[in-house]
């Protein structure tokens, strides 16, 4: 279904409430992100209609994983820019949004992003912008409610919810309205509830982390990519097709170099025996010529040398296994001719 685009250039705030709604999958370990007015967003739970902004479907835990963090404090000095605009009023109506245009750029760039609260946090920072203009002490309100939503923003740079230290930093920044969400429960084409959030993501963030212990859910890193990812017990190690698909490429490819290196061995030994054991046998001759024999003894030395050097030049890629092998019969004839 095609998606709203929002306008960060328009100056009057559209009439109803923007949300947002989660709701997670447990036998498909899915979530699903529906932003977009509250009627609207009820309509694309329940029926399929209604015109939001993001309606997503991902893998369970991909929105803790990948949610909003804000190292520069980026969202509090564009915050703090708007906020300053408010005291430009006619006769300076224009110095007003020329003040706001480049948190309006910051704002559509956050949009255009694939990170759900990001796309979020940027349509109700610029609602709230357009509906406290008006108010009284409208500076102040605007401010208090954008930095209640910021706030997981910062927590996050430095701490991650499944963290067990992070859920006693997470909770002791809850403040009075942060855990106030709607619970949408089953109806229609919308068989799971739905927790939906409008003034704080912590509510969403605990939420999740509350049904994730409720299922036994884990959580791990990626053997591959180094990825986290929500598996169903601790022998899960990889999070994706994709990744398992790259361990088993590299599997074979660990066998194969295993199975030529035994190959290499297996030569090497054939041939180091081969060589051995005729000088073995010449030694054992009382009729042997001493000469010969200083020869062979010789020429195995050599041969043991250069043997292992290109053994080990195939084992590094610099010389090829038919190289290698073409080498051992050829010093096997040689053998051979100095024993007649």
């Amino acid at each position: 279904m095609n998606e709203l685009d929002y306008d960060f250039t328009r100056r009057e705030r559209d009439f109803g409430r923007v949300v947002f709604a989660l709701t997670l999958d447990h036998k498909k370990m899915t979530e699903r992100i529906v932003i977009g007015k509250a009627e609207e967003t009820r309509v694309r739970l329940e029926h399929g209609g209604g015109e939001v902004y993001l309606d997503r479907t991902n893998p369970l835990g991909s929105l803790l994983f990948s949610f909003e963090a804000d190292r520069e404090k980026e969202w509090n000095i564009n915050l703090s820019r708007l906020r300053e605009s408010y005291g430009k009023v006619f006769p300076f109506e224009g110095k007003r949004w020329k003040l706001a245009q480049q948190s309006a750029a910051f704002l559509q760039e956050k949009y255009q992003s694939a990170e759900p609260a990001a796309i979020f946090a940027a349509i109700r920072t610029w609602e709230e912008y357009l509906g406290c203009y008006h108010l009284k002490h409208g500076p102040q309100r605007f401010m208090e409610n954008m930095s209640q939503l910021y706030r997981p923003f910062f927590l996050y740079d430095e701490y991650k919810p499944w963290q067990e230290e992070a859920a006693a930093v997470l909770s002791k920044s809850l403040k009075d309205g942060d855990s106030q969400v709607e619970l949408w429960y089953p109806v229609k084409k919308r068989p799971f509830e739905c927790v939906v959030a409008f003034s704080s993501f912590l509510p969403v963030i605990f939420y999740y982390l509350h049904k994730v212990e409720e299922w036994g859910y884990i959580f791990q890193g990626c053997k591959v990519c180094g990825k986290s990812f929500l598996a169903k017990s601790k022998h899960y190690k990889l999070c994706s097709d994709e990744c398992r698909k790259v361990q088993a490429v590299e599997a074979k490819r660990l066998f194969d170099e295993n199975a030529k290196g035994e190959r290499i061995e297996q030569l090497h030994e054939s041939a180091y025996y081969y060589w051995y054991n005729r000088l073995r046998k010449l030694k054992r001759t009382k009729t042997a010529d001493p000469e010969r024999l200083a020869a062979v003894e010789e020429a195995f030395k050599a041969f043991r040398a250069e043997a292992v050097q290109m053994k080990n030049e195939v084992k590094r890629g610099d010389r090829s296994l038919t190289d290698f092998t073409a080498f051992l019969a050829e010093t096997q004839d040689e053998v051979d001719s100095l024993m007649e």
